[in-house]
């Protein structure tokens, strides 16, 4: 179920439980209190799967991007020599100019490793955007990069800061005055809700 149609269940149950006229405003303050409880509970389930969605996505996408090849011997040893040098390139155009010479060279472990360390200088706010110019050097010069790289950047947490998605429902105009802990406390309470939709209700 989506968060939008969890939404749209939460108001119509909210609705039937209104409308009810056998309930005692009591009764129907803890079902509505109860209903909000359960589809508060649902959207933050419906958040927590796309965020290991969201997480078990990036971290494939960085390791095809960013991660190391199974390397041994001297493999190994120039793979680590050119992550550490391409780490002193502290200003953009002087790592596109190495990257450069590097693609002219056929050196594919000083490429992948600007191009790893440019990746990771982009990511920075600001000062980060000098860098796209490496790292898109890298994507053109390497299959799949770009694809794989655009991606990632487009990737978007769920629940951040700007995602207004699994904010948690309004509660209904007869509970507006309590604080979300005495709604829990409305749901929690021991009073049982009788009626035919009761247990849906309640």
């Amino acid at each position: 179920m989506t968060v939008d149609q969890i939404r749209d269940a939460y108001a119509r149950q909210v609705e039937k439980i209104r409308a009810r006229q056998d309930l005692t405003p009591q009764a129907k303050t803890v079902a509505m209190a109860r209903a909000h409880q359960a589809a508060s509970e649902r959207i933050a389930a419906a958040r927590d799967a796309d965020r290991q969605q969201y997480e078990t996505r990036r971290q494939q996408l960085e390791k095809r991007l960013f991660g190391q090849r199974e390397l041994s011997g001297s493999d190994a040893l120039s793979a680590r020599d050119a992550r550490e040098r391409a780490a002193q390139y502290t200003h953009p155009d002087e790592a596109l100019a190495a990257y450069k010479r590097a693609e002219r060279d056929g050196d594919r472990d000083m490429m992948r490793a600007l191009g790893n360390w440019a990746a990771d200088q982009a990511a920075m706010p600001i000062l980060g955007e000098a860098w796209h110019g490496v790292v898109e050097q890298h994507a053109a010069a390497t299959p799949g990069y770009a694809a794989n790289l655009e991606e990632l950047r487009s990737l978007r947490e769920p629940g951040g800061y700007d995602d207004h998605t699994y904010v948690t429902p309004a509660v209904p105009s007869e509970l507006g005055r309590l604080s979300p802990q005495q709604v829990a406390s409305l749901a929690n309470s021991e009073m049982t809700v009788y009626g035919n939709d009761g247990p849906e209700a309640a």
